[in-house]
């Protein structure tokens, strides 16, 4: 689908996708505090309490809490098809703001309790979620390769989110459905491969065309990355259920291989071809002025291999770090940096879209570019860019200094981000404040 065919007549009120941006900074300022507090206790194993609970405030609350508001507004516009019952979406921000604030509280403080109760919100607010935008995608009224990976991507959302409240049992006075180390990567890979990374993807094909003028890459090679991208997250999650039935018996040993050969093409496609591709687009962008929005796409597609190679080093060594290195990567310098990086663009082209295209022709309006000054975002990339290298840094060296240091730099980082989404909500065109 072309720029020129979007649908921002469809366009979800304001409120909406704002309501979900702004809770992301607040999960990240909470990770951070976590940091700041737990300092290098937070950096021994992925497995700790406060290690998991400081994942899920970024997987959780902040990379999909920012996915999930973009989705109501890419559907309507991008696919050209209405949610219905689009007011479910403030119980859907409701539900995932307590489950998400439960869920990880109850796993750092180790109450199972608090931990039951935040599964059953996170489970309704999954389900207000996927109801309706599935009920839209069906209806969409055409199919390309922006479309399929947003209908693949909301599967995999489902399949993670389910497995993820099964594993969840673990930590709420139940078991695990099988092998903790197994389910865990399986679920990573739905999640990072399928739902992450086939939405950065699908998304990636219209918004860098229309922000920053970028040609389209070959449609073939764009077909061909959410096709792998689906095939590297089905292939794990066939393994879960194969796990689950123990349908392999005595040969289940082999499972844990498993996920990883079957995920491969889904590695190929969203850390090494998808990045490969942007950059090229991105190079060839017709609009040559630099703005700050676009260090963020430059250092997220950057970092995307070293999460491929830090996924490989943390699956063959055995030296926990590895693992601690991948998800920081994969989080905060890969998918982190795009999701930081399409806020500085998404939101005031929204609240221009909202509050000043109506008025065109009749009266002056400002550009996109002035609700927001561009040297507000180049400040944050730069906190988000020394969080990340801190981050690393406190992974390879074990310093507790350095782990409070990130976790200081993720709160300067989330309140970058908090008071762009403020500033950029207060303009109003000069009719709305008379």
């Amino acid at each position: 689908m072309a720029s020129a065919e979007l649908s921002f007549q469809d366009a979800p009120p304001i409120e909406i996708p704002f309501s979900f941006f702004l809770t992301a900074p607040l999960a990240l300022a909470t990770a951070g505090a976590v940091v700041l507090v737990g300092g290098v206790q937070v950096l021994t194993s992925r497995w700790l309490p406060l290690t998991l609970a400081v994942t899920h405030l970024g997987t959780l609350g902040f990379v999909s809490m920012v996915m999930l508001g973009a989705t109501y507004q890419i559907i309507a516009v991008v696919v050209g098809s209405r949610v219905p019952w689009l007011r479910c979406a403030h119980g859907v921000h409701a539900l995932f703001t307590l489950g998400v604030a439960g869920f990880c509280w109850g796993i750092a403080a180790m109450e199972p309790s608090v931990v039951f109760v935040a599964i059953a919100v996170l489970t309704f607010g999954v389900a207000l979620f996927v109801a309706p935008v599935a009920t839209a995608l069906v209806r969409a009224p055409s199919m390309d390769e922006t479309v399929f990976g947003i209908r693949s991507a909301l599967g995999f959302f489902f399949l993670a989110a389910i497995a993820g409240i099964w594993m969840a049992h673990g930590f709420s006075g139940m078991g695990f459905p099988g092998s903790r180390s197994l389910w865990s990567e399986a679920h990573l890979c739905i999640a990072l491969i399928g739902w992450v990374g086939g939405l950065v993807a699908a998304i990636s094909w219209q918004v860098l065309p229309m922000f920053y003028l970028a040609p389209h890459a070959p449609r073939a090679l764009k077909w061909t990355v959410q096709v792998l991208s689906t095939v590297g997250a089905l292939g794990p999650a066939i393994i879960l259920v194969v796990d689950y039935f123990d349908l392999l018996g005595e040969r289940a040993e082999f499972l844990k291989t498993g996920v990883a050969i079957a995920a491969a093409p889904g590695i190929l496609a969203i850390w090494l071809l998808h990045p490969a591709l942007a950059a090229w687009s991105l190079a060839k962008r017709r609009r040559r002025r630099v703005d700050g929005s676009l260090y963020f796409w430059q250092a997220g597609l950057a970092v995307a291999p070293l999460v491929a190679l830090a996924g490989f080093a943390a699956w063959s060594l055995p030296a926990p770090h590895w693992d601690l290195l991948f998800g920081w990567l994969a989080l905060w310098g890969w998918v982190g940096m795009i999701m930081h990086g399409m806020l500085t663009r998404i939101a005031p082209f929204l609240v221009w879209l909202h509050r000043f295209a109506p008025l065109v022709g009749e009266m002056a309006v400002p550009s996109v570019r002035k609700l927001h000054p561009d040297e507000l975002t180049r400040l944050g990339f730069a906190l988000h860019l020394g969080s990340l290298l801190l981050g690393v840094a406190a992974i390879l060296t074990g310093s507790d200094l350095l782990c409070r240091l990130t976790g200081l730099s993720l709160i300067a980082t989330a309140i970058s981000i908090a008071y762009l989404l403020i500033h950029v909500l207060r303009q109003r065109a000069p009719a709305a404040e008379r």
